[in-house]
């Protein structure tokens, strides 16, 4: 394996960033300046193999136990393998490998233990490459895995992983393959979901739409959707019955009556599209045949921001968009052509919302969505700009947060206790623990699209609760699509 070159100088650069703090296992995120917690400088020799070239395997690191040379006689190694799609077919993919490898060593410069090495293997583009990867692996005898990014590499991956009793941190966003020493650091859909809709239930809403693409991952949105709507209305939700001001004739000063009027409440509407704007405005008009209210121009202001109340008369208050990019730009003015006021009924999406190409989207000002702690987040990317010269990627922070977990932990290793501390952990993207079935439970922020940005409207919790009891043997786990 070849060693890493980098100087004592440019590692210095970076800040270190774990900490114990009251007990909790923390990941503080790195700063470059004034940071609040202690600062630690790298290890004088930072142990990182070599990332492979995008279109070619990595280096065969055969010997079972690799020790570089000058940790020779070193009782306390700790390997920790990195799985990632390096010699995938997808430029995207490749790319994507790159960040996470380049985010693993920011976090080994920062925290690790001159005891500590990073050890890469290249998942390629199949199932089969990802377990031999895995294999590969443990014959270089790691202690923990991270990676592999994609769900069925990593359900390859997971299979010779709990043969051989090694953990595994899986980057995918699928919860079908975690559990039994799989553990599930990523970005999943659901928690974003219930984030932004247990916010909105907050504020009275109890009248629920969706619509999004007839995929895995618009499946595990709109499931996710449905449970955390009869978590917050009860199995069988109650129709409501209001009184509504409504004019006697359609003359401009005609005079108005009260109407009683009586709604379905909970998810009263699902419209899935396979396609592109035709299959989008067909599912639109769909739920516009549900029936649209009518916006009073004078009230449009009161209904901006914060300011949001669900309106009594509208049969849907809420509809979540579970899109993102180019998608999510050919949806949501496909719900204005269909009179879908946003100001009245609440547009909310996912962490794919978070991009900055979207921020000026006419259709998309003031929709609401769950994401990332912005704080932490633009710590680590200011010194990753710093340190590599460019942006991080959305998922980036993942590699970083997986190997400052394995070093904060190396010293009392990785097994479920340790892993699974219900206190959670400080990453770059916010607060996350490891439920016992080993999926993910994030502490996410609710943002609002407003004047060409992001704004935080309610944020990210600084600890968690109790922890909820999970069911592992749930056969029905849903499979959600990976990042790419």
């Amino acid at each position: 394996m070849v060693e890493n070159n980098t100087s004592k100088t440019g590692a210095s650069r970076v800040l270190a960033g774990l900490v114990v703090l009251g007990g909790a296992l923390v990941l503080g995120a790195c700063t470059a300046s004034t940071p609040s917690t202690p600062i630690q400088t790298a290890p004088d020799r930072p142990v990182v193999g070599a990332p492979p070239p995008p279109a070619t395997l990595p280096v065969e690191l055969a010997d079972r136990g690799y020790t570089p040379a000058f940790l020779e006689g070193e009782p306390d190694i700790v390997r920790v393998a990195l799985l990632l799609p390096f010699s995938a077919s997808s430029t995207a993919a490749r790319n994507e490998a790159t960040q996470l490898l380049r985010a693993a060593e920011l976090a080994v410069f920062e925290r690790a233990d001159s005891n500590l090495v990073l050890l890469p293997k290249d998942t390629g583009g199949s199932p089969d490459t990802a377990r031999r990867a895995a294999q590969s692996a443990i014959s270089d005898g790691a202690d923990l895995i991270i990676g592999p990014l994609f769900q069925q590499a990593v359900a390859a991956a997971g299979e010779v992983a709990r043969e051989a009793d090694v953990p595994l941190l899986s980057l995918s966003s699928s919860s079908a393959v975690a559990g039994d020493g799989v553990y599930q650091l990523s970005f999943p859909p659901d928690e974003e979901v219930r984030r932004v809709t247990e916010y909105v239930g907050a504020l009275g809403a109890t009248r629920f739409a969706f619509i999004g693409p007839a995929s895995a991952y618009g499946q595990v949105t709109q499931s996710a959707y449905a449970q955390t709507i009869l978590d917050l209305l009860g199995e069988y939700p109650m129709p409501e019955t209001v009184m509504i001001e409504e004019p006697v004739s359609d003359e401009e000063d005609a005079e108005t009556r009260l109407v009683e009027r009586t709604f379905d409440t909970g998810l009263v509407s699902s419209q899935f599209y396979d396609g592109g704007v035709s299959a989008m405005t067909e599912a639109a008009a769909r739920l516009a045949s549900y029936g649209v209210e009518e916006l009073d121009p004078a009230e449009a202001a009161t209904m901006s921001g914060a300011n949001w109340t669900p309106s009594p008369a509208s049969p849907f208050q809420v509809v979540l968009l579970p899109e993102g990019g180019d998608q999510l730009r050919m949806l949501a003015p496909v719900l204005l052509y269909q009179d879908i006021d946003p100001l009245l009924v609440k547009f909310i999406g996912t962490g794919q919302w978070l991009d900055n190409s979207l921020a000026r989207e006419p259709a998309l000002s003031n929709g609401w969505f769950a994401g990332p702690d912005p704080e932490a987040r633009t710590r680590f990317e200011t010194v990753y700009a710093q340190y590599y010269g460019a942006e991080p990627s959305r998922i980036a922070g993942l590699g970083y947060d997986a190997a400052s977990l394995a070093a904060l932990l190396a010293d009392n290793g990785y097994g479920p206790d340790q892993l699974g501390a219900p206190d959670g952990f400080m990453g770059v993207d916010g607060l996350f623990r490891f439920r016992a079935d080993g999926t993910i439970e994030r502490g996410l922020a609710v943002y609002t699209v407003r004047g060409g940005g992001f704004r935080v409207l309610d944020p990210a919790p600084q600890r968690f609760g109790p922890p909820v009891p999970t069911d592992e043997t749930d056969a029905d786990k849903p499979v959600n699509e990976p990042a790419f």
